[in-house]
């Protein structure tokens, strides 16, 4: 009966001591055997559990111990939709304007619908229901404290950033005698330390402090991906919800100032849509876009290692137009507001965490707080970076059309760089051209146009690039690297070569995979094959990590802690003991793909003409429910009303609704919240964060974008289930 033996797991996971023996030993042989192509093929679910970072070192340590890593055939292979963007060097020079200006605002959305939705409001300290060691220091509190010691820290970023605007913060810095750049941050961490000057995180229910306009594009945003839905509509929104959660943070939340909660923080949500969806409805204005079929566009993806177009078959029906247009109309009538409101350029402070790839990973070996009097506050090291950038409102129509200097010059991606000035200056000399401030550009007015920069300065479609990289990652490695794309260094692929035939991907310096001669992708076969240190602090795989925030969480170790119960993770609290208490997952689509797709009749007749919840068979005839009935599903965040499938194939205890429902489609009223409109499957979830994925500043564990932060975690959600008598719509 010691703790994590065979023996002792069976009692949390139900699976006999001997299978767990018999199959370990026939793991590790299979490795042995077949020269570690034993592979963990696994799905987003794992990462909206609460303790998804313990599940997913769980299955590495058995890579790991095995030599399953960087092996075809092996390794963990996280699948998470269509969603691996390859030529991501030049794709992120374009998408977050850094041709233009340096650097871009970027967010991590967990964090920033936690805190702005105010679902922060309805819990108490994470401790509740997340067990740490006696004595933690930075593992106690309120989850929100630790998100503002984390934007205080430069660990994440935060949005908006001070509680006055940047760009005024820059004019008073410059008002009080401020005159270089270093000069204005020194003025405005003087602020801050005094206290003068605040971050908008440690008040985000000051309305000064509220984010005003929501763009939502290229996603369903309200109900299909807003964990928390009900919270959205009621604090975003202030409009009808099914919200009877109460309020728990008041006194026990000491970084943030409590306030009364505001209902209805936007002014504007703007959807770019191509179908009413729940978004939609719920937007002040919807742009109409056009589908996949009429635009052009480039498409990448971590099932296969080739690049696709997207080719406009039909030109844009009506109305409509492509993302690209719609953006670039936006970007104009900007300018031409701007000669009104902003006739003049202007000086603005860009915030921006201590950065994967930089200096800044090893800046906190330790964890001192500076508002603490722990240490100064030091900009890029104990702090956030603070960058002051001009910006130029009037031309933002002008620059969206062209590709700007600063793209002519050393570009990368995760740690390397290569120089692409040649390359640029062969857009200028034979693609489409604009002028700009005097100077001729290459022009990306049209998507095609965008779509080729992309594929001219990218290394996994231009040859000489991807040798330049492997140049770059050599001097860093001191390894010999280069003939990784000596053969392929005169490839080279455009919009139209990949019309006539989709093009397989070079091997790229900013990718950990090789793909020579048709081998599939596997991660960190480089790293194995060619000996270029694992981009961790010791250049090694990491099974301790010896970080303060993971110390003090007791998790220094790949560990086992018990899934949350539910009478302390509280999603209970406030209703009514009527029904079967259930775990409450939502996986991806089954007749659909995220939202879309379903609203039509053959995919509608499938799913029984709405999104049903699944449940075991036991657990159905224990409430006396057979299949199709209706039934209301409910807790503390809100309610859903549909049919049943009764099925052996779910295991007891859990329930199942795929996401994603519409508002739109089958949505009964309910009677436990007095006849009001049900909701859908984000109606039952409230966003929790672990506070140990927020820690920073040290090594592997520094902010990059949409590879670091806290997960909107939902999975260990409990609802009850009962049967619903009376069907009302």
């Amino acid at each position: 009966e010691l703790a994590y033996t065979p023996a002792w797991q069976e009692r949390w996971t139900g699976i006999d001591r001997k299978t767990v023996v018999e199959f370990a030993r026939e793991w590790a042989k299979t490795a042995e055997i077949t020269g570690g192509r034993c592979s963990i093929i696994i799905g987003a679910g794992i990462n909206h559990w609460y303790h998804n970072n313990l599940m997913y070192r769980a299955g590495i340590v058995a890579l790991v111990l095995t030599g399953c890593v960087g092996k075809n055939g092996g390794g963990l292979n996280h699948y998470v939709g269509q969603e691996k963007l390859a030529p991501m060097a030049p794709w992120s020079m374009l998408a977050f304007a850094r041709d233009w200006v340096e650097p871009p605002r970027l967010q991590n959305s967990p964090s920033w619908h936690y805190v702005n939705s105010g679902q922060w409001r309805y819990e108490r300290e994470f401790t509740d229901y997340h067990p740490v060691p006696d004595d933690a220091s930075l593992a106690q509190g309120h989850t929100i404290d630790l998100q503002v010691k984390a934007v205080r820290n430069g660990w994440l970023p935060f949005f908006p950033q001070f509680n006055e605007s940047s760009l005024d913060v820059v004019t008073e810095a410059r008002e009080a005698g401020a005159e270089s750049d270093d000069e204005i941050r020194a003025h405005v961490v003087e602020r801050l330390k005094c206290g003068d000057l605040q971050f908008a995180v440690q008040d985000p229910d000051a309305p000064e402090n509220w984010p005003r306009t929501w763009y939502i594009w290229r996603g369903n945003a309200l109900m299909s991906s807003a964990k928390g839905h009900e919270y959205f509509l009621k604090h975003y929104l202030g409009t009808h919800n099914n919200l009877i959660a109460k309020e728990r943070a008041e006194d026990c939340v000491k970084e943030v100032k409590w306030r009364e909660a505001p209902e209805g923080k936007f002014d504007l949500i703007v959807d770019l849509n191509f179908r009413m969806d729940t978004s939609a409805l719920y937007s002040d204005i919807v742009l109409p876009a056009a589908t996949w079929y009429e635009k052009d566009d480039l498409n990448s993806t971590d099932m296969h290692t080739f690049i696709h177009p997207l080719s406009a078959a039909t030109p844009p029906a009506w109305e409509s137009r492509s993302d690209w247009d719609l953006f670039k109309a936006v970007a104009v009538k900007t300018s031409e507001l701007a000669t009104r409101h902003f006739p003049q350029p202007v000086e603005d402070l860009v915030m921006t965490p201590l950065l994967h790839d930089t200096p800044a990973e090893i800046s906190q070996s330790e964890i001192k707080d500076w508002a603490l009097g722990e240490c100064e506050p030091i900009p890029g090291k104990t702090m956030p970076n603070l960058t002051i950038v001009k910006r130029d409102m009037r031309r933002i129509g002008q620059r969206f059309k062209a590709v700007g200097p600063g793209m002519r010059g050393n570009i990368g991606a995760h740690g390397v760089s290569f120089d692409v000035a040649d390359q640029y200056d062969e857009l200028v000399a034979h693609s489409p051209v604009t002028e700009v401030e005097g100077k001729l550009l290459p022009s990306i007015a049209e998507a095609r146009d965008a779509a080729n920069v992309i594929l001219a300065l990218a290394p996994e479609t231009n040859g000489e690039i991807a040798y330049r990289g492997y140049q770059d990652l050599e001097k860093k490695t001191g390894m010999p690297l280069t003939d990784l794309a000596e053969k392929s260094r005169s490839v080279r692929a455009t919009f139209a070569d990949l019309q006539a035939q989709p093009r397989r991907l070079l091997n790229s310096p900013c990718w950990s995979g090789l793909i020579t001669d048709g081998r599939s992708y596997s991660a960190f076969t480089t790293q194995v094959e060619r000996l270029v240190p694992w981009r961790t602090l010791t250049g090694r795989q990491h099974l301790y990590l010896d970080h303060q925030g993971y110390i003090d969480f007791g998790e220094n170790l790949p560990t086992y802690k018990p899934m949350p119960l539910p009478a302390d993770y509280g999603d209970l609290r406030e209703s009514p003991e009527d029904g079967l208490m259930l775990n409450y997952l939502t996986p991806h689509g089954k007749w659909h793909i995220h939202s879309t797709y379903s609203d039509n009749h053959r995919m509608l007749t499938l799913s029984r003409g709405c999104e049903p919840i699944w449940l075991n068979d036991a657990d159905a005839d224990e409430i006396g429910i057979v299949d199709n009935d209706h039934v209301e599903v409910h807790n503390d965040h809100g309610v859903v009303c549909t049919r049943a499938v009764v099925s052996a194939r779910i295991p007891r205890g859990i329930c199942i609704i795929y996401h994603s429902p519409e508002r739109t489609i089958a949505v009964p009223k309910s009677p436990l919240r007095g006849r009001r409109r049900a909701g859908g499957h984000n109606s039952l979830t409230r966003v929790r964060l672990k506070p140990n994925l927020m820690v920073g500043g040290y090594g592997q564990f520094t902010y990059h974008f949409n590879y670091w932060g806290p997960t909107g975690v939902n999975r260990d959600t409990a609802v009850r289930v009962r049967k619903l008598e009376k069907v009302e719509y």
